[in-house]
C-alpha cells in the first residue's frame, strides 16, 4: 500500500495544473477519474470524459489530448490555440475552460460540463430517437421554436462578442451546430476553439491562414479558394446553423446537388413559399412570421459575397427583434418587420 501511495505521488509530481477560473478540485481528482466508465466521447485528437467533482453531483468535461505517449504537432497547436483564447476571454455564451492539466506527453483541458450536449443532437438526433427531458421547452421530438430562437440568440451573442468586443477580434473558423453546446437550461455556449485565430490586423482586413479549416456544409465559399479570411466566414457558418434551426435539415442535405445554404437560396430565388421549407416538427401559426424571418437572416448570412453578409452584431440585432415579436404573442404579422428587402434579388 505504501508503495502504491508513493508511486501515485510520484506520478502527480509530473502533472501541472494551470487554472483560468477558481476551481474546487485538484489534479488528483481529475486523474483518478479518467476511466472508461466516465468516457462520453471521442474527439479528433483525443477522448472526452465526464468527471464528477463533488458529492452534489457537479461534473466537469475533460478533453484528453494524447497520442501514444507523444502529442502530434497539429493537436498541440490546436490545444495551444484553445488555451490561449479560452484562457483569456469571458462571456456567458462561450464555454468556460476551467484549467489545463499537463505533463510531458499529455494534456488535459478541463471545461464546464454541458448537461444537454450539442445542438446538432437536438435538431437532427431527435428525428431518429425521442429525447426525454424535464425542461418545459423540450418535447419528445426535440426543441420547440421559442427554444431554438433563444439558442440562436445566445450563440449570436457569443460570436458577436468575439468579433466586436475582443481586441484583437477572434474568428472561430469552425462554427457549426455540433460546436454549440447547451447547459442544463438550454443556454447556448460556443465551444471548440482549436481552429480559432486572433486577427492581428484591425479594421476587418483579411487575415492570412496557412490551411483551409472548417466543416463540410458550413465553409464559406471564399475559404475554399483563398487563404485570406475575416469574420465573415463565421457569419456564413452561423447562417447555416440558422437554416438548420428553422428547417430541421442537415448542413449537407439540401438535396442531391447542393448543400443546405445553396438549397435555401434556390428555394427563395425561385419564389417558392418559405413556409414549405420550414421544419414541420415545430411549425405553429403563431411562430410562422418569426421562422420565416430567421430563414431570411440565414440567407443573408450565407450570401456568396462576404461584403453582402451582415456583421454578427447586425445578425444579433435582427434575431433579438424576431424574439421581441415572438414574445409579444402577436399572431397578426401584417405590420411586423420583414427582412426580405435586405436580401435583394439573389446571392
Amino acid at each position: 500500500k505504501k508503495f502504491c501511495n508513493r508511486k501515485r505521488k510520484e506520478e502527480l509530481i509530473t502533472w501541472k495544473l494551470t487554472s483560468f477560473h477558481r476551481v474546487d478540485f485538484t489534479e488528483e481528482k481529475i486523474l483518478a477519474n479518467l476511466t472508461e466508465s466516465n468516457l462520453i466521447g471521442l474527439g479528433g485528437y483525443g477522448k472526452v470524459y465526464r468527471i464528477p467533482i463533488n458529492r452534489s453531483g457537479d461534473s466537469v468535461a475533460v478533453k484528453k489530448i494524447w497520442s501514444d505517449g507523444k502529442m502530434s504537432k497539429i493537436s498541440e497547436k490546436d490545444m495551444l490555440a484553445e488555451v490561449q483564447i479560452l484562457g483569456t476571454i469571458r462571456h456567458s455564451n462561450i464555454i468556460k475552460l476551467l484549467c489545463c492539466v499537463s505533463s510531458d506527453d499529455s494534456k488535459l483541458l478541463v471545461y464546464e460540463y454541458m448537461e444537454n450536449q450539442s445542438l446538432d443532437k437536438w435538431i437532427h438526433g431527435a428525428k431518429q430517437r425521442p429525447i426525454s427531458s424535464t425542461d418545459g421547452s423540450v418535447n419528445q421530438m426535440g426543441l420547440d421554436w421559442p427554444a431554438r430562437l433563444r439558442i440562436a440568440i445566445g450563440a449570436a451573442q457569443g460570436l458577436s462578442y468575439m468579433h466586436h468586443d475582443c481586441s484583437p477580434p477572434i474568428i472561430h473558423r469552425d462554427v457549426k451546430s455540433s460546436n454549440i453546446l447547451l447547459d442544463s437550461k438550454f443556454n447556448a455556449k460556443i465551444a471548440d476553439f482549436g481552429l480559432a485565430k486572433m486577427l492581428a490586423k484591425p479594421g476587418g482586413q483579411p487575415h492570412t491562414v496557412s490551411t483551409v479549416a472548417g466543416s463540410f456544409g458550413y465553409m464559406a465559399p471564399e475559404h475554399c479558394y483563398t487563404n485570406k479570411v475575416n469574420e465573415k466566414i463565421d457569419v456564413y457558418s452561423f447562417g447555416v446553423v440558422l437554416l438548420e434551426l428553422v428547417t430541421g435539415k442537415e448542413p449537407h442535405a439540401g438535396d442531391e446537388h447542393s448543400n443546405l445554404a445553396e438549397w435555401g437560396w434556390r428555394h427563395y430565388s425561385e419564389g417558392r413559399p418559405i413556409v414549405e421549407g420550414l421544419d414541420k416538427e415545430v411549425q405553429e401559426p403563431c411562430y410562422m412570421h418569426e421562422m420565416t424571418n430567421v430563414f431570411k437572416i440565414g440567407l443573408m448570412c450565407t450570401s456568396t459575397l462576404p461584403s453582402s453578409r451582415p456583421s454578427m452584431k447586425e445578425v444579433l440585432q435582427m434575431l433579438q427583434h424576431c424574439n421581441a415579436l415572438e414574445g409579444s404573442g402577436r399572431k397578426d404579422s401584417r405590420n411586423e418587420h420583414d427582412f426580405a428587402p435586405l436580401l435583394g434579388s439573389g446571392k
